[in-house]
């Protein structure tokens, strides 16, 4: 049966076939590329093939290199763990014409001799600020330090050659100062513990200026007053002091055996914010009080006798010297009042009867915290000061002693100078160079030990206890030295190795990893670079490099 072609039906029917044969015919009425546009089309994909493998390649370069350099800036950024060797030489000397001269008679006021220096600290110039205790004043000592070099100006006096602390109360004078801190604005605040109040100088400084602020009592001429109760406004005695990343600070009220915050902003007079070592800011259960129960001489947790210094750790932690119970405790944050230390270091020993060790301690009077989180403490009873390694641990022993030769002997009732050793060491701090200084205010001058970081440090010490000690001394140094029987005696072996004889192992786990992963990755990125472009830098299209121009 034929269908007419004309019809609407047969149009729609044979559309789709209509529609196939004019593709077809499109498609061989196309003309087809001859081969050298075949080539070229060839080559022009080969060649974006490459490129982009360039590019990735080049991506993938500089990835390294970025990783590279932030490994390589975090090895020279990263703490320095700096070492000294046990018992080693003091370098500089200031308040003394050298490091042997012996001058514990008290000197004339001048600009170049001290009378009992207890704190030290640095400025951000890298000045060095002595707390002049007998001189009730304040020096301060221009950078680059020098031995025997004369301070520059001085606070708490009106001259350098005079010396007024016990007449009077007002804001120029200061009365046996004990400690020191700077706040985030370079203004030197200072425990001037004999007139029971904690005073602000603001900067720039100049000599015998006038305290801006005061804390402790209500105004700069009101005089302390250590037979009142304690309270949450008044301090007795205050030595140690220390701001913390909040810019509240912490002081070591002594005389009422704790530890207050004051709130920043401050203003004269002001309230405490928060109290450790008593339960409440008019506790009354401290040590030697007529009211004190017969169990309160007894260490507790929670309690602190007599609180010499305060610091912050790198974790925000508080530590105090707890002087009177021959420990350093730390508090964890957030404080709270009356709340409990969570660990300490020390403990009570004696060169008589008790053998000196690297666990125990003798009237801590100061701490620091070196860059590397390492807790100093300075034993001012054993005429020492003994370095803590980070992570601390409650009764863990120190690794290296400052002024002894080693644990187990004490010079600290020597009457001569030497380069080396300590009598009375109170304040201590560390410079930029991580250099540490040390106030020995029994031989009345300030030392600095010098730290290395690539120089040979190998410590050992043998700490021996036993039921019986013997007791032997040299009539020049009084120098005692103990030895039990070795028949009855436990010995604990103490070995320290910060860096190694060459010098060339970094003081940190760390700092290893990070300086050989540095040194893998460039190797390897110069690897690939030569095996995937045959010893050329990968280019682009235009001839300049996937990592730069060529020179």
């Amino acid at each position: 049966m034929a269908f007419p072609l004309t019809s609407h039906g047969a149009k729609e029917r044979f559309a789709p076939l209509c529609k196939f044969r004019r593709f077809i015919r499109i498609g061989l009425s196309t003309p087809q590329p001859d081969s050298t546009s075949y080539v070229d089309l060839q080559s022009d994909t080969l060649d974006s093939v490459q490129t982009r493998k360039r590019r990735k390649l080049g991506l993938a370069l500089r990835s390294l290199a970025l990783l590279s350099l932030l490994l390589a800036t975090s090895v020279l950024i990263a703490p320095r763990a700096f070492a000294f060797a046990n018992g080693e030489n003091a370098s500089i000397v200031i308040g003394q014409p050298n490091l042997t001269t012996d001058s514990k008679i008290a000197p004339l006021v001048n600009a170049s001799r001290l009378n009992t220096p207890f704190d030290v600290k640095f400025d951000t110039s890298g000045n060095l600020w002595v707390d002049d205790s007998a001189n009730s004043r304040i020096l301060e000592f221009k950078a680059p330090l020098s031995t025997d070099e004369s301070a520059s100006l001085v606070l708490g006096e009106p001259n350098l050659s005079t010396s007024y602390g016990y007449t009077g109360v007002n804001g120029s004078v200061l009365n046996v100062p004990e400690g020191m801190a700077f706040d985030s604005s370079g203004n030197l605040w200072v425990a001037d513990s004999g007139n029971s109040r904690i005073v602000e100088f603001t900067a720039p400084f100049s000599t015998g200026e006038n305290a801006s602020l005061v804390l402790g009592v209500p105004t700069l001429t009101t005089p302390g007053d250590t037979t009142l109760p304690a309270s949450q406004t008044n301090l007795n005695s205050p030595e140690g002091i220390t701001f913390d990343s909040q810019g509240n600070l912490w002081v070591a009220d002594s005389g009422y055996y704790r530890v207050v915050e004051f709130k920043a902003p401050f203003s004269n007079g002001e309230a405490a914010s928060v109290v450790l070592g008593q339960d409440n800011f008019t506790a009354k259960d401290f040590p030697n009080e007529a009211s004190c129960p017969p169990t309160c001489d007894e260490p507790t947790a929670a309690t602190l006798n007599g609180p010499t210094d305060v610091a912050f750790d790198h974790s925000g932690n508080l530590w105090v010297a707890d002087r009177d119970d021959w420990r350093v405790s730390e508090f964890i944050a957030p404080f709270s009042n009356g709340q409990a230390a969570s660990l300490w270091v020390g403990g009570g020993c004696s060169i008589f009867g008790v053998v000196l060790g690297a666990n125990c301690m003798g009237v801590d009077d100061y701490i620091a915290f070196d860059n590397s989180g390492m807790l100093w403490v300075s034993d001012t009873a054993n005429g020492r000061v003994l370095g803590f390694p980070s992570p601390l641990a409650s009764n863990e022993s120190a690794t290296v002693v400052l002024g002894e030769p080693n644990f187990a002997t004490t010079y600290g009732f020597s009457v001569n100078a030497t380069q080396s050793n300590l009598v009375s060491p109170e304040g201590i701090a560390f410079d930029s160079s991580g250099n540490l200084w040390v106030g020995d205010d029994g031989l009345n001058r300030v030392l600095e030990f010098p730290a290395s970081t690539t120089g040979s440090v190998s410590t050992s010490s043998t700490i021996q206890s036993s039921t019986s000690t013997a007791v032997t001394s040299t009539t020049s140094s009084q120098q005692i030295t103990i030895s039990p029987p070795s028949t009855t005696s436990s010995s604990v072996q103490t070995t320290t190795s910060p860096t190694s004889s060459t010098g060339a192992i970094p003081e940190f786990p760390f700092q290893a990893v990070a300086a050989t992963a540095v040194a893998v990755l460039v190797v390897a990125s110069y690897l690939l670079v030569r095996r995937r472009t045959g010893g050329r830098l990968p280019t682009r299209e235009d001839g300049t490099s996937e990592l730069g121009s060529y020179s």
